[in-house]
């Protein structure tokens, strides 16, 4: 009996740029399922590649550090499930970006964790990276998740991701004509948002 084809799923690979002032080119993306990322070092320095815990979800890269020489490409991997992670560049032990840089696999998603009290409710991370993404790769996704008994209410100058994200609860990718920037929420309706939250930036 002849042995049955399966279709190989399509792979691609995707590179992400450390140049001048170590920025990176692009700055947040959605891969596929077992994609190869690498990182091209152009920046003039040696630096290493630090992800952050994207807790509950599964790491992209389970080394969370990936060292890549200056004037060489280095990459891994992504894992074939749905997973995401932020990103900074550490050059001699320190952090030199602002803003984290966001990897996601699949549908994701980025999550924030919403604890402590109703009345004084703690997010981690305070600020996060979500891709921007497209209708080819997929969006970016994220998903505020609480263990707390009532809902905490989330409250937006513009709400980037659609239906719209007001409480903790399911994933949700961002809206179709966003922009890459940053996205403050609180806690409060305040025109200025300044009680109880955090920033969300959208990368590209």
């Amino acid at each position: 009996m002849a042995a049955r084809n399966f279709p190989i799923p399509d792979v691609a690979t995707h590179r992400i740029t450390v140049g001048g002032q170590f920025v990176t080119s692009p700055q947040g993306i959605v891969v596929g399922y077992g994609d190869t990322v690498n990182f091209q070092n152009t920046s003039g320095s040696d630096i290493t590649i630090q992800f952050l815990s994207n807790a509950p979800g599964g790491a992209v890269y389970p080394n969370m550090n990936l060292a890549v020489p200056n004037g060489n490409t280095v990459g891994f991997q992504v894992p074939s499930v749905d997973c995401a992670a932020n990103y900074n560049v550490v050059v001699n032990g320190g952090v030199v970006n602002t803003d984290p840089y966001v990897i996601q696999v699949g549908n994701g998603p980025m999550y924030v964790l919403v604890t402590g009290t109703v009345v004084s409710p703690n997010f981690n991370p305070g600020t996060v990276a979500v891709p921007l993404g497209n209708a080819a790769t997929g969006m970016g996704t994220l998903q505020m998740k609480s263990d707390l008994p009532n809902n905490v209410p989330i409250y937006w100058v513009t709400d980037p991701f659609n239906p719209g994200i007001n409480q903790p609860g399911p994933a949700q990718p961002v809206k179709g004509g966003t922009t890459a920037g940053e996205y403050d929420y609180s806690t409060t309706p305040s025109p200025l948002l300044r009680a109880g939250g955090g920033k969300v930036i959208i990368q590209n």
